[in-house]
């Protein structure tokens, strides 16, 4: 971001050729509150330097052509005039030195440029700040197979399933202004248009002045409950989310209104310069994040008939701690934390008071490749546990009591060329609110013609209890335009 700071100038008098000059240019005889100025003023020249530079100019005017046409008398009193100009411009010179007078030609200027005091005081401009840095991404899914049988999920459809516009702008010297809006396909021919994040991304040192490398959030964004959660789905490793994502978090993850603090808390370095960082981010949101019918406790309360509402925030955290293992690798272990800050997080129409809490955990592995920049691997995973408290039975079909759910998935990547990634993604996990248990394999490969644009070929087969067996294969293509944001950490653009 460059900041452009506009000093003031006023326009040059009429009738004059040059512009304005330069204030530390002007030199002055005396200062507007009358004491003698530091500078030598404009022509205060010494008078043996004066005498020698005028001298030649008087004697010039007898050159010998001159002196043959006039008398004795005429040359005398032609010498005396010159001697006189010579000494009032001497004692001009000395009444300036003395800071006496001031030089007319100075105060013209002056009046031409004005004093420093004059100059108004110039606020900061941003050019950005009518023009931000915009970025549009496509998605589009083609799918088929027998989920829509086997598991009442829709399918065999072609699909624009989102479309993605995303503003971001300095909106001062320490913070950035950032508006994700998205336009998701729901079926049937609708649309539905979404503000999947809207806040400020604020720099806390630049702030408040307080030494730390802190910054922070503030309005609706991507909560910090486990690593893959902040990836919008244009970005995701695969098509979709993960098994235990999708069944026990959300399918979109979970999206809430708040503020997040993230804090680097150390950093360090061997003595062969390999780094190693602890990070936390610390978010207070509504629960309200957890009552929509697009939550999948939202969705389980609908089901059954029971409304919920929220009148109290939700904390999420996570920590995690990045090392370099050796030039070309490196490890990120991660660990996530989701609970209510007080009793009325989340409730039935009721009154029953429902309470959320999450743990997860995950852990990142990437080994870059050599010179050739072919050959890089990665290992992820993920594992999640909630543990919902939903009270007192509410209605038939909504759960009671403590029910613990659990699931995890693992993905391993190579990069086969420069622009080609296959991996192999399996997952198991308990469904949220049911005795329902499901796995996932879904192996895949990734093309990008260009860094721009993305063909992405995937088959999932899935199990479910009891006995039910699905198998669909996807076929993605993702693009952008305008200026996109950095590759996620699975590429090696």
């Amino acid at each position: 971001m460059s900041v452009h700071t506009a000093r003031g100038r006023r326009a040059p008098a009429a009738g004059r050729a040059c512009g304005p000059l330069p204030r530390s240019s002007v030199p002055r005889a005396v200062r507007r509150d009358g004491a003698p100025s530091p500078r030598r003023p404009l022509g205060a020249l010494p008078r043996s330097a004066a005498r020698a530079l005028l001298l030649p100019f008087a004697l010039t005017a007898f050159s010998a052509p001159l002196a043959a046409q006039l008398t004795d008398d005429e040359l005398r009193e032609a010498l005396e005039q010159a001697l006189a100009t010579i000494r009032d411009l001497e004692q001009r010179v000395a009444t300036l030195e003395a800071g006496g007078e001031e030089d007319p030609l100075e105060a013209q200027l002056l009046r031409l440029i004005g004093d420093e005091e004059d100059v108004p005081p110039q606020r900061t401009v941003f050019p950005s700040i009518l023009n931000p840095r915009i970025a549009v991404y496509m998605d589009t899914v083609a799918e088929a197979g027998n989920a829509e049988e086997q598991l009442g999920e829709d399918g065999d459809r072609f699909s624009l399933r989102e479309t993605e516009v995303d503003f971001r702008l300095p909106i001062s010297p320490f913070a950035e202004g950032v508006l994700v809006t998205t336009f998701e396909d729901i079926g049937n021919g609708e649309v539905e248009t979404l503000i999947e994040e809207g806040y400020a991304n604020i720099n806390v040192n630049g702030l408040t002045g307080i030494d730390t490398p802190a910054q922070s959030k503030v309005g609706r964004f991507r909560v910090p409950f486990g690593r893959d959660n902040k990836l919008h789905v244009h970005d995701l490793i695969q098509v979709d989310r993960s098994f235990p994502v999708m069944n026990l978090v959300g399918e979109e993850g979970l999206i809430g209104d708040g503020v997040e603090l993230t804090l680097p808390l150390t950093h360090t370095e061997d003595e062969d310069g390999l780094g190693s960082t602890t990070t936390v981010w610390l978010a207070v949101v509504n629960g309200e994040m957890f009552t929509g019918e697009e939550s999948l406790l939202g969705g389980l309360a609908d089901d059954a008939g029971v409304g919920l509402d929220s009148d109290a925030p939700v904390i999420v955290a996570r920590a995690s701690q990045y090392m370099e293992l050796d030039p070309r690798s490196d490890l990120e272990i991660g660990a996530s934390y989701l609970d209510r800050l007080g009793s009325g997080a989340v409730m039935t129409d009721m009154g029953t008071k429902i309470r959320p809490r999450m743990y997860g955990l995950d852990v990142t592995w990437r080994q870059r490749p050599e010179e050739n920049l072919v050959g890089s691997w990665l290992v992820t995973g993920e594992a999640v546990q909630t543990e919902f408290g939903y009270g007192r039975a509410t209605a038939p079909g909504f759960p009671s009591g403590t029910d613990t759910r659990r699931g995890y998935s693992v993905t391993a990547q190579r990069q086969m060329t420069n622009t080609t990634y296959a991996g192999l993604r399996y997952g198991k996990t308990d469904v949220l609110g049911t005795a329902i248990e499901a796995s996932d394999i879904s192996p895949y490969v990734s093309w990008y013609p260009t860094e721009f644009f993305r063909i992405r070929l995937q088959g999932q087969h899935i199990e479910m209890d009891p006995g039910r067996n699905a198998n669909r294969v996807f076929m993605q293509a993702t693009w952008n335009f305008g200026s996109h944001n950095p590759h996620p950490y699975w590429t090696n653009l």
